[in-house]
């Protein structure tokens, strides 16, 4: 019976915790990529986004923040957001103007179609350009 030997095959490379912590690190600078980080270090993309599974929260923790604060760091917060800060601006008038009372009238929608040199220019009310819209476009 002949006997197989590992002798000539290349081995898998290992790479100390501290040369994957350095190129984790590299990756996480602002503009820095995980495919040129690799390459300036002659490893392939796919092995550094392994490392970067492995590492899980650790990896995504923001820079310099001790262990102890990474888990606290990764729950969900509520923040609370102030309603008068979702509506929009309106502009108020003085108390006394007329305009108060007089409701404003829709300004028109205008639409322009090209299509070559020939342009075609619309102007129709904001509840039409659905309908005109679908027409032209069919």
């Amino acid at each position: 019976m002949e006997q197989i030997s590992n002798e000539g095959r290349p081995r898998r490379r290992e790479y100390s915790k501290d040369f994957k912590a350095e190129v984790l690190a590299k990756c996480r600078q602002p503009g820095a990529s995980v495919g040129g980080v690799a390459l300036a270090h002659g490893l392939h993309s796919n092995m550094v986004h392994r490392w970067i599974r492995e590492a899980g929260a650790a990896y995504r923790a923001p820079l310099g923040m001790p262990g102890s604060q990474i888990a606290q760091a990764m729950q969900p917060r509520f923040t609370p957001v102030p309603l008068d800060l979702l509506s929009p601006a309106v502009p108020q008038a003085p108390a006394g103007s007329a305009d108060q009372t007089a409701p404003t009238a829709p300004r028109p929608v205008e639409l322009q179609l090209r299509r070559g040199d020939l342009i075609v220019s619309v102007q129709c009310p904001l509840e039409h350009c659905g309908t005109l819209l679908r027409e032209v476009l069919r």
